[in-house]
């Protein structure tokens, strides 16, 4: 088989160039086909307005286009300044909201094309980079960054920055076609003279595609680290040297009826000191670069690399690119389950953070319920030093003091803010990626029917005496896996417009993959889809069980068998 298209046009691109600079100054509203895919590696998506693609359609006009703009953010962390301005410019560009994401990052929806260089140059002067936010490169690289009290935060954002300044690109195309030439000191160190306009890492092709990398602390999954291309986890050596365990492999991308695309987690590669994480995680990295599928993008991820090869392959081969052996990884900690972090928590002796759910990560003032506005004003009086964003698309704000949580408090409750405990377990534990309207791939909704999925799960427990029962849902609007929905207890991913398919049994550690119990059921039935399975789970549960290590314990067949049939298209699956 031949290259992809796409194989063929980064080759062309000159680095990323392509006809951006000309098609930017050409006065058109959208971009040229080639372009749409160079642009992804400076953090921008071009999309249309589904809702309105039929009607315009239907009357023969032009589609409604427009940008998703993201931007990169290790680990989550932006000081008060940052914020600012990411927080100033969504009322000049895009829709006046802001997007959390399920890998820490910010998006913007809505962005006109006229409007691209006034917004990503000025997110550049202040220390904000989109470069690398999406394309065939190292993506954003996401930290378990809640700043807890006996924890080595100091050590997690260090290895987080230090990784994703290694793994950005190094053309210069991004500051040529955005910002003047000027490069901004947030995008990382400048590379030597002798690398401008060279690739050392990614080459003239980049990577085959994307490829994830998280850093999970000792004991907290909150980012899933088993799902990543790449993860590591702070743990001593035999020896109480300070280094990492190495997990290869991971990923949740599949499509509908192709068996030959499966979510995977993540195999223990080795035991890597400090010091040598770099070196290592350019060796697995590169080894994507090399061997990666450039034929077929959709088994185009090292997780295809891993499954055919095996993992001796991938460590011998690390070795060899290293030059020498690798110790044995060694067992990580516990993990404690799941992490959300709303409410407040002790940072440390003098210091208080404080974690503010954000419904399915859309940050916005909504009526008499303004968050957004209540998040930068707390930044900007002082009130809070920093802002952290968790992978579960909500703020946590950090450096309080103790004597200014009241005040923190006040500022809150006059925004409309609701306190934690006024938000039930399905709410806090629920989480969806964007889909409808903005979301090239969507196949159906899930961001917009998330808040009636959630109410569906609190009728459902409350009526069953289980409303202190928490199920750690998410829901997709396709099979991509942006929300994570395989490694959920409960998982909700898109087939089509209407019907959904039904995952179970994945554990609040995300350790655990979830199993398909039911495909095709109409969204407007779900609550007569779950109603027998949450009847069986009370009545046979073990004291203290949760849902997925319940339906685990059940088994497929047993639970699909509790699921009764609700639309034209709808499957069981067997044991």
């Amino acid at each position: 088989m031949a290259p992809t298209a796409v194989e063929s046009i980064k080759s062309a691109s000159n680095h990323l160039r392509g006809s951006l600079d000309a098609e930017l100054a050409d006065g058109q509203t959208t971009f040229s086909a080639d372009s749409t895919h160079l642009l992804k590696f400076h953090g921008i998506y071009q999309q249309d307005d589904r809702d309105l693609r039929r009607e315009r359609t239907s009357a023969g006009a032009d589609l409604e286009y427009s940008c998703m703009v993201r931007c990169s953010v290790p680990g989550g962390v932006l000081r008060a300044a940052q914020w600012a301005a990411i927080d100033a410019i969504a009322d000049v560009v895009g829709d006046g909201s802001l997007r959390l994401t399920t890998r820490q990052g910010v998006q913007y929806h809505f962005v006109h094309k006229g409007d691209l260089k006034t917004l990503v140059g000025h997110l550049n002067s202040n220390l904000v980079t989109t470069y690398a936010a999406c394309g065939d490169v190292v993506r954003n690289v996401m930290v378990s960054s809640a700043p807890v009290a006996g924890r080595d935060t100091a050590r997690l954002d260090s290895l987080g920055r230090a990784l994703s300044n290694q793994f950005r690109p190094q053309s210069e195309s991004y500051w040529e076609l955005w910002v003047d030439g000027e490069r901004a000191v947030s995008s990382g160190p400048s590379p030597a003279a002798a690398d401008l306009g060279s690739e050392p890492i990614y080459g003239d092709t980049y990577l085959p595609r994307k490829f994830k990398i998280g850093i999970a602390a000792p004991g907290d999954n909150s980012i899933d680290v088993y799902s990543q291309d790449l993860g590591l986890v702070p743990t001593d050596g035999t020896d109480g040297t300070p280094g990492v365990v190495v997990l290869v492999g991971g990923g949740l991308g599949m499509s509908h009826n192709d068996d030959s695309t499966f979510p995977r987690l993540a195999d223990p590669l080795a035991w890597v000191p400090d010091g040598d994480v770099g070196e290592v995680a350019e060796a697995v990295v590169t080894i994507f670069r090399d061997y990666g599928n450039r034929e077929d993008r959709k088994h185009a991820r090292l997780k295809y690399v891993l499954e055919e090869r095996g993992i001796e392959w991938l460590r011998a081969e690390v070795e060899a690119r290293i030059g020498r052996p690798l110790a044995a990884p060694v067992p990580v900690p516990h993990w404690n389950g799941a992490s959300d972090y709303h409410g407040w928590h002790r940072q440390d002796a003098e210091t208080l953070f404080h974690g503010i759910p954000v419904p399915s990560g859309r940050l916005k003032d909504n009526g008499s319920v303004r968050r957004r506005s209540a998040v930068a004003e707390l930044l900007r009086s002082g009130l809070a030093a920093e802002i952290r964003i968790t992978p579960r698309q909500d703020v946590l704000l950090c450096g309080i003091k103790r004597e200014d949580r009241a005040a923190v408090e006040a500022v809150l409750a006059a925004h409309g803010v609701p306190p934690v405990n006024q938000l039930s377990l399905s709410v806090r534990s629920s989480i969806a990626c964007p889909a409808l309207p903005t979301c090239g791939q969507a196949l159906g909704e899930a961001e917009r029917v998330l808040p009636d999925l959630a109410d569906t799960l609190d009728s459902l427990l409350s009526e069953r005496g289980m409303a202190d029962v928490r199920i750690e849902t998410r829901l997709t609007g396709c099979p991509n896996g942006c929300a994570r929905p395989y490694v959920a207890e409960l998982g909700i991913v898109a087939r089509s417009k209407t019907d959904y398919d039904i995952w179970v049994g994945g554990n609040p550690s995300g350790t655990r993959l979830a199993k398909v119990v039911a495909q095709g059921v109409p969204f407007v039935k779900l609550h007569h889809a779950l109603a027998p399975m949450f009847d069986h789970f009370e009545a046979t549960r073990i004291e203290g069980e949760s849902f997925g290590d319940w339906t685990d314990r059940m088994g497929v067949g047993r639970t699909s068998a509790s699921i009764p049939v609700l639309g034209k298209r709808q499957k069981s699956v067997g044991a």
